[in-house]
């Protein structure tokens, strides 16, 4: 009696865990993409839809990061890994949530040092520290943007020049700076 009962009751655990696990929670890398194509073309929607002083409600920004997210943590060796990353890096900066932004751009440049738009989130990553981010930390401005001198000694003069001499003057908060740099023009 007993072994018959073991054995019914193994079977009746067996069946409820296959019930109660979900096999369509599991989706494919296929699925992932499409369903984060389907949230950004919502998202373009409702921006071309929505009045310019309105706001897209925020649950679905926040909709899109979570797709993102799933496909970087389901495929962190597929390509498309780091591209996600930064389009959480941007989002994030979007909804000026700049502390997960740096996150998250973080965690981009440690894992995927080769990603083809580095220099970008390198600089957004200096910017953010240098304008949004409280307290200011010079340190880490300084940090990212010396390392995207370092890494693109080609890139245009202009740029160049300009990060060299925001880094001349990190005494200044990037308000002050930009104030400097509009009474240094207006004198010439």
């Amino acid at each position: 009696m007993k072994k018959g009962f073991g054995i019914v009751f193994v079977v009746f655990v067996g069946l409820i865990y296959s019930c109660g696990s979900n096999s369509e929670d599991v989706k494919t890398k296929e699925e992932i993409e499409s369903s984060i194509k389907e949230m950004e073309d919502s998202l373009n929607r409702m921006q071309v839809d929505v009045n310019q002083n309105t706001q897209i409600p925020s649950l679905a920004n926040q909709e899109l990061i979570d797709r993102l997210l799933t496909y970087y943590h389901n495929f962190p060796n597929d390509a498309k890994a780091p591209e996600y990353l930064d389009k959480i890096h941007m989002k994030y900066s979007s909804l000026n949530m700049h502390q997960k932004a740096v996150q998250y751009a973080d965690t981009l440049l440690k894992k995927y040092p080769k990603y083809i738009n580095r220099a970008m989130v390198l600089e957004s990553q200096g910017f953010s520290y240098d304008a949004f981010i409280t307290p200011r930390n010079t340190k880490k401005v300084r940090y990212y943007y010396e390392l995207l001198l370092k890494e693109n000694p080609k890139m245009n003069k202009e740029k160049f020049e300009g990060l060299q001499d925001r880094l001349k003057h990190l005494n200044m908060t990037f308000d002050e700076y930009c104030n400097f740099q509009i009474s240094t023009v207006s004198n010439k």
